[in-house]
């Protein structure tokens, strides 16, 4: 989502793309250019007008086994670009028609979440159309204003193989990747190597993008394996911690501007389950407790997908206790940890609940850990003994 005023939201899996306005200015510029800000505000719109600006069909498979994975949303004041089958492809927002593709070897594995303030997207991808038989092992960086593919680099490391684990993302200096035990990044603009492997001392790196780029790592330390958060110089790949989390089974890069992270800590959990806020100084800002009652959506891409942080809030989806109950979009304030009055959700005891399958305990994940079963028994509250 764009910064403080007008807040965009691109639906993936549908390609429809939803313009909600509030009243103030425009962060992005007449150029496509979006204007850089720190940590702005969160929005109160006075009224919230909405309206579709357009829809774009989804690719089609060769047959019923065949699928096409095309990652990757943005957008500009003039573009919105998406992945394509073995493409990158931008539409005119006035028109909704195709302005143009950027053609690529092979299909998408990972693309970051973010567009620079120049229009500037990364993207891994595979290096035949063949994906059975292929490595994403090929990194771009596009140009979505100007739809033109500003550089191509190889990935030599073949552990990113299939791209399971695969993070993109991007920033002003800095285009980088991680996956499971490698690390590679390039200078945004030229594609000159930045470094070419984890920091000293770490395994798996989840990168995120946006003004700078900043390194969630898994890292030995004379207290053990410890989740850190920093940078990694461009001209030297070593990295400055900012924050060292003091204890979680796994952790996710939830937003740069302000520092939000997934932590979690049960044991027997799929998900996050607090939100911590993290100052320019490295100290906690906040947490917020998660249990049963809210979901994060952090996931084996890296990110919480169900989590949306502007400004100083935090939007989070309600965790519904059973079918029949809808869920809600609670707004969290970062500096408090506490939910505006306007979202707070019901209190009312729900009918039944939804309770994961016990995991035996295990060693501490790496960031992105394997996604859910997918499945959970509902069952009952207790029964009330008669009175």
């Amino acid at each position: 989502m764009l910064g403080a005023v007008a807040a965009v939201l691109a639906l993936l899996t549908t390609g429809t793309v939803l313009m909600l306005r509030g009243d103030g200015n425009d962060p992005t510029r007449s150029d496509g250019r979006t204007t850089a800000t720190s940590s702005p505000p969160t929005p109160t719109p006075t009224t919230i007008n909405g309206r579709q600006l357009l829809n774009v069909d989804p690719p089609k498979p060769k047959n019923d086994t065949d699928y096409v994975q095309t990652p990757g949303a943005w957008l500009t004041s003039r573009t919105y670009a998406t992945g394509a089958k073995e493409a990158v492809t931008g539409y005119h927002l006035t028109t909704g028609k195709r302005a143009w593709t950027v053609p690529l070897s092979g299909g998408l594995c990972g693309a970051s979440r973010n567009v620079t303030s120049a229009g500037l997207v990364a993207v891994v991808f595979h290096t035949t159309r063949d994906t059975a038989k292929s490595h994403c092992t090929r990194f771009a960086v596009i140009d979505v204003n100007k739809g033109v593919k500003v550089w191509e680099k190889p990935i030599t490391d073949e552990r990113v193989s299939l791209g399971l684990g695969l993070n993109v993302a991007i920033s002003d200096t800095v285009a980088a990747a991680g996956w499971p035990g490698g690390s590679a990044a390039y200078d945004t603009s030229t594609g000159a190597p930045a470094w070419t492997a984890p920091a000293d001392g770490c395994t798996q790196e989840e990168h995120l993008g946006g003004e700078r780029l900043l390194t969630l790592s898994y890292c030995k330390t004379s207290a053990g394996m410890k989740f850190r958060i920093g940078e990694r110089d461009p001209g030297t790949g070593k990295a400055t911690w900012r924050y060292e989390v003091p204890k979680a089974r796994g952790a996710w890069l939830v937003s740069s501007e302000p520092l939000v992270l997934g932590l979690l800590q049960n044991d027997d959990g799929l998900d996050a389950d607090q939100l911590v806020t993290v100052s320019d100084e490295g100290k906690v800002q906040s947490t917020i407790p998660l249990g049963d009652d809210y979901v994060a959506g952090c996931g084996e891409a890296g990110g919480c997908g169900a989590t949306v942080v502007s400004g100083d809030t935090a939007y989070l989806g309600s965790d519904p206790h059973n079918y029949s109950a809808g869920n809600r979009i609670t707004a969290f304030d970062l500096t408090t940890a506490r939910p505006s009055a306007a979202s707070r959700p019901r209190t009312t005891r729900p009918s039944s609940r939804c309770a994961p399958k016990a995991r035996p305990s295990s060693p501490p994940r790496r960031p992105n850990p394997p996604p859910p079963p997918g499945s959970c028994a509902w069952t009952p509250p207790p029964a009330r003994a008669p009175s």
